[in-house]
């Protein structure tokens, strides 16, 4: 996110930067999801590896121990993902509640 200098020099938070930014990163963490899925489907729909001596049986091994790794990988990226999401959109929250409280503060002050 570009920082947007503020009138005192402060770094501006957009709150409505931040609430699309976190829901464009879940979204973004649902599609790597499914697009994974799809993948997994598809391989799966090609049938098991055929083992016909050791050769083969290692290869299967092997390959069903790199779809264990990869789909762990995958599942935490895209939790990460969701919780960076999540995240954001707490931020945004947390912004918006110090705003109106200082708003508040300022209101309820008299000025002589």
């Amino acid at each position: 996110m570009e920082d947007v200098m503020g009138p005192a020099g402060g770094v501006e938070v957009s709150r409505a930067v931040l609430r699309s930014a976190g829901t464009e990163l879940g979204e973004v963490a649902t599609e790597v999801r499914a697009a994974f899925d799809e993948l997994r489907a598809a391989i799966g729909s090609a049938g098991a590896i055929p083992q016909n001596d050791d050769i083969s049986a290692m290869i299967a091994a092997a390959c069903a121990a790199i779809h264990e790794i990869a789909a762990g990988s995958v599942g935490s990226a895209v939790t990460a993902l969701g919780g960076h999401g999540d995240g954001l959109a707490a931020m945004a929250a947390a912004h918006e509640a110090a705003e109106a409280a200082g708003r508040a503060v300022m209101g309820g002050l008299t000025w002589a």
